[in-house]
């Protein structure tokens, strides 16, 4: 019971304060509820039941605000609540960070699932085919958006995404060496 409360009083608060970066701190004043793990809970249910309304709970990443330090001129890190249709670099900012983390895992994915593909013991060899086939379609789609602009991350951060994406693709598609 207190579980259910706990996110409907966060999620309530963070609605209330729609677009404004907010430390778990500033969430943990404004709810009542101590920072910690109870209150972590409380908001990770809060971004599957934004994503469920068509909302956004960003991730918590470092405040640009230079005014925004911590005690011993630490960087606070923040998040904010944006409701549907609306976002600016900071939401750019996190797609880019979510897009590379996602990125990650279908490389990973992809090289798991073709070793499955291609190991005569494997206990399910097509389906890890099609697995890997699909991991290489999404690979290769990526990699054809070779520039992101300037406005949404630092270019070289980009450069270097695309560069590996590009690097992954084409060791994919050059042909066997026989």
């Amino acid at each position: 019971m207190q579980a259910e409360t706990d996110v409907a009083d966060v999620m309530i608060w963070l609605r209330s304060n729609h677009g404004r970066e907010v430390s778990y701190a500033d969430i943990a004043a404004g709810v009542g509820i101590p920072d910690g793990r109870r209150l972590r809970r409380a908001v990770g249910v809060v971004r599957v039941i934004a994503a469920n309304r068509g909302d956004r709970l960003e991730r918590f990443m470092p405040s640009t605000d230079p005014a925004r330090r911590g005690s011993g001129r630490r960087r606070v890190f923040v998040t904010r609540y944006m409701r549907n249709g609306h976002g600016d670099e900071f939401s750019a900012r996190d797609a880019m960070a979510a897009a590379r983390a996602a990125m990650t895992s279908v490389k990973d994915m992809h090289r798991a699932t073709t070793f499955e593909a291609d190991n005569p013991h494997s206990i399910a060899r097509k389906e890890f085919e099609t697995m890997a086939q699909a991991a290489d379609e999404c690979i290769t789609k990526v990699a054809g958006l070779d520039t992101v602009g300037p406005q949404v991350v630092r270019q070289e951060n980009t450069s270097l995404l695309a560069q590996m994406i590009a690097d992954l693709e084409a060791r994919l598609t050059e042909p066997a060496a026989g």
